[in-house]
């Protein structure tokens, strides 16, 4: 499936590699961590089952709708969807794209499912204050919270997992060659 759009002004836009030191990361959007015909069941667990995410058209509109005005505002400096892989790819994606390092705050007693569950309409916000974020979405209607930080080397999440952001990215950039020259995948 593919989407075309039009951005009324090219400069008030929001791709996922300007975070900075210091910002907010805001979760837009919640669920209780969709895990059915998930990346993470697929990859890590080697199963293919369970039901994808349900949709909810309404609150799909709602949320973009939020998102797209905290861009056109300026309030949002990144954004990330959550859809393939769930919180931590889109985190890991924005760190390695903005070349930053971040820690995602605590993850809860299912941390496999907060960090890898594919909810729909939720999107990772990176902003230098996330109050303004906050209250538009309680204004709209849409579930937000505080998720996590940029600064530092490392790509982490407090109590589970910290790794410096040089390894990741020589993970994440190198499997390709590698698998190419008939190597096993390094983790």
């Amino acid at each position: 499936m593919g989407a075309v759009g039009l951005i009324a002004d090219y400069e008030r836009r929001a791709g996922f590699a300007h975070l900075k030191a210091g910002d907010a990361l805001v979760l837009v959007g919640d669920g209780p961590g969709e895990l059915g015909a998930s990346l993470y069941l697929r990859e890590c667990l080697g199963r293919e089952d369970g039901a994808p995410p349900p949709v909810d058209l309404a609150l799909e509109l709602r949320t973009g709708d939020l998102v797209r005005a905290l861009i056109a505002e300026g309030r949002a400096t990144c954004v990330h969807d959550l859809a393939d892989g769930g919180l931590a790819i889109a985190a890991a994606e924005m760190a390695l794209a903005s070349d930053m390092g971040l820690t995602l705050l605590s993850c809860g007693a299912d941390a496999h499912a907060s960090l890898f569950g594919e909810d729909q309409a939720r999107y990772l916000v990176g902003a230098r204050d996330p109050a303004p974020i906050l209250a538009a979405a309680a204004a709209a209607g849409v579930a937000c919270r505080l998720v996590g930080h940029a600064g530092g080397e490392t790509f982490a999440a407090e109590g589970l997992f910290s790794i410096p952001l040089s390894r990741l990215r020589a993970t994440h950039e190198g499997w390709l060659p590698r698998y190419m020259e008939g190597g096993a995948p390094a983790a």
